[in-house]
């Protein structure tokens, strides 16, 4: 009965990690994890307006939840678009701009949240998500993002890594706006489709830990855009496997486990490190003495 149980929410964030590991790979690379931040904070407020909006039509939770996905996604463009005319002021860093929405979009969704309360919703639900109250039309949504984030990268990869390796190179500045344009929409899709199960606080984590991760090891980028969704569906389903039995938040733990996973990442280098400073002292001091 409880394996049952944890087939929809097991299949979710598979789902969601294998994307977020995929689309956080072209994050990482070119430069758009900040970006990733600001937008999930961004789709707070277009995911309570959808609720809000399939609510005053009396659609089901079906049509909620449809109405969250497209208002969360939605909702992201205008901030997108005030993030890239705030960038374009002079004294106003991409950084800078990223925080300003970053801002402005989660006080904007909480203020929306309070003004329409009580939501058909709770607000938890949207900041922190809740794997077990997934459903099968969460997964289809997931599964159906994720198969055209494939599509799409194993179509364009190339343009797309050239975009990010070397964005002035003749071949790539002739598509770049496009391949900018394509990179972003992968980055909204994936974080609107993280929102049920991690909510749009922790779905970051999902982003950018793979690639954070596999980054110091990777030997090509074949084997980096392989590895990231890899890992991502790995943490994901680690981390509900490890929240259920414990009775702790998934979302919470999934979390944890790619700030686990990035610091994993980084102990060879820092034991190699400190192994070469420890036998660099002990050399020089057989030298002095």
């Amino acid at each position: 009965m409880i394996l049952s149980l944890l087939i929809v929410p097991a299949l979710h964030v598979t789902l969601i990690g294998a994307l977020g590991g995929l689309v956080g790979a072209f994050a990482y690379l070119d430069r758009r994890i900040f970006f990733a931040e600001s937008v999930t904070h961004g789709t707070f407020p277009g995911a309570v307006l959808g609720v809000v909006i399939a609510a005053a039509l009396g659609l089901g939770h079906s049509g909620m939840s449809a109405a969250l996905y497209v208002g969360a996604f939605l909702g992201t463009i205008p901030l997108v678009a005030l993030m890239r005319s705030l960038a374009s002021i002079p004294g106003i860093s991409s950084q800078g701009a990223a925080g300003i929405v970053l801002t402005a979009g989660f006080a904007t969704g909480y203020f929306l949240a309070t003004w329409f309360k009580p939501l058909p919703l709770a607000v938890s639900s949207f900041l922190t998500g809740s794997v077990m109250t997934v459903s099968p039309a969460d997964v289809a949504w997931a599964g159906a993002v994720l198969a055209v984030a494939l599509a799409v990268v194993a179509a364009g990869h190339r343009q797309l890594l050239a975009h990010c390796f070397d964005p002035a190179e003749p071949g790539a500045a002739r598509g770049a706006s496009r391949n900018e344009r394509i990179i972003l929409g992968l980055i909204l899709a994936a974080v609107t489709v993280a929102i049920p199960a991690v909510g749009t606080i922790l779905s970051i984590a999902l982003i950018a830990a793979p690639a954070a991760a596999i980054a110091p090891h990777a030997r090509s980028s074949r084997a980096f855009l392989i590895a990231c969704p890899l890992l991502g569906a790995l943490v994901g389903l680690a981390g509900l496997v490890i929240a259920v039995p414990a009775r702790l938040s998934a979302g919470g733990t999934i979390a944890l486990l790619c700030a686990g996973a990035v610091l994993a990442s980084r102990l060879p280098g820092w034991v190699r490190a400190r192994g070469s400073r420890g036998a660099l002292s002990a050399k020089s001091c057989s030298v002095g003495g």
